[in-house]
């Protein structure tokens, strides 16, 4: 979150917070919601930077309407883009970023455009995470360019070795739960810095 075009998911990190929790009191609405496990991509080995610079080459636009998306470790997304054939086309490819160390884990879904139908987008009728993830990892595959000529390099990788897939588990059971053990897991961290 360095560079000046992460100003925008600067500005979604601060405001969302308290607008999910007055959308959340005023009508069960959200501005905030969890990348689910269906949703993984995989993990892209570049830069945030370098990673975003390619999604605008290959026609992303940054989202910065999406709601922001935490991770059950308590992980904020660090981009939202989407891809739409046209500005008014009826659905969109919804491609969002997780910063871990070096890396850039990738999740998606494909979804109904929030420009075109927006009550259908909010109550996520017929959103395919499926389908986004399989267009993505195609894109990534099939993505060319002078520095990339077989695509992105990424890997898929296995849930037990991206950090921390057990709470994806203890979530399972309890929210509450897993809240208390990210909240650890980030002051454990902190210590170690």
């Amino acid at each position: 979150m360095g560079s000046p075009q992460d100003l925008p998911n600067a500005i979604r990190r601060s405001v969302k917070p308290p607008l999910h929790r007055l959308f959340d009191w005023a009508f069960g609405g959200y501005a905030m919601t969890s990348n689910t496990e269906e949703e993984y991509v995989g993990t892209v080995h570049l830069t945030e930077d370098e990673f975003e610079a390619i999604l605008a080459e290959a026609g992303f636009r940054r989202n910065v309407i999406s709601s922001l998306k935490v991770r059950v470790d308590g992980n904020v997304s660090d981009g939202s883009w989407a891809f739409r054939e046209s500005p008014l086309a009826d659905w969109q490819l919804h491609v969002i970023l997780h910063n871990v160390d070096d890396t850039v884990e990738v999740y998606a879904h494909w979804e109904y455009s929030w420009i075109t139908h927006p009550i259908k987008h909010y109550r996520a009728v017929a959103c395919a995470p499926e389908k986004g993830v399989r267009m993505t990892r195609r894109l990534l595959r099939e993505y060319e360019s002078e520095r990339y000529p077989d695509g992105i390099p990424f890997e898929i990788e296995s849930f037990y070795w991206r950090t921390p897939w057990y709470l994806t588990v203890v979530d399972e059971l309890s929210e509450d739960l897993t809240k208390w053990m990210s909240g650890i897991k980030r002051r454990i961290s902190a210590l170690r810095s």
